[in-house]
């Protein structure tokens, strides 16, 4: 029961900013990002975190600032207006999370511990400093992990949206042809490396259990 709840509310919300974009939720309709976040050659990096590789993004100079966008629906994308506004006073990392993006889900089950060494693997590859980190829904939960996991590495940490979790609380049905419809051309980014139905199946799946 509790699966067809959430599934109803997801498919209504997805509905609702059908008309803007799934990629633009934190965007007005009418604005498009001129640079493409999360799928930029001209400023991507990649680096081994364990079983898989993690795609991220660096933009401006100063002090380092790390960008998390949300999971499951969310890619770097949808945090351009943050990277716009703080790119011209800090050297905003932009982390594309494991299975999100361009960044590879691995083969090993996900939890937070593996997600905050992805993104240790990624700091530390980019600066000696510790950094600031920002991040919203799923991206926040992986930051309160790496902030307690390698307090010494973060200086400071914004959380938007990630309140109290339980446990077994909901569950995430696959519903990739539904979900699908909603937005095309955001896919085509989110999903990076995962072409086939078959293999964004299986990141769901994969995901829903994870949740």
């Amino acid at each position: 029961m509790r699966s067809k709840i959430f599934l109803f509310i997801l498919l209504t919300t997805l509905s609702a900013y059908g008309q803007q974009n799934l990629r633009r939720i934190f965007q007005p309709a009418n604005v498009v990002n001129k640079i493409p976040y999360g799928a930029n050659p001209q400023t991507g990096h990649y680096v081994q975190a364990g079983d898989a590789r993690i795609y991220y993004e660096i933009y401006g100079s100063g002090k380092p600032l790390v960008i998390l966008h949300g999971g499951l629906f969310g890619s770097t994308m949808e945090m351009g207006e943050f990277i716009d506004s703080l790119k011209t006073s800090y050297q905003v990392i932009a982390i594309s999370t494991r299975g999100h993006g361009k960044s590879e889900i691995g083969t090993s089950p996900i939890t937070f511990d593996k997600k905050a060494n992805d993104i240790i693997s990624v700091i530390k590859a980019v600066t000696k400093d510790s950094v600031t980190i920002l991040g919203f829904s799923d991206g926040a939960y992986t930051g309160y992990k790496v902030a307690s996991m390698y307090s010494e590495n973060v200086k400071k940490l914004i959380a938007i949206g990630a309140g109290e979790q339980i446990p077994g609380l909901r569950k995430v049905v696959p519903f990739t042809k539904e979900v699908f419809k909603v937005d095309a051309a955001y896919w085509k980014t989110a999903t990076g490396t995962y072409a086939s139905t078959r293999k964004d199946r299986r990141f769901l799946e994969r995901y829903g259990q994870f949740l």
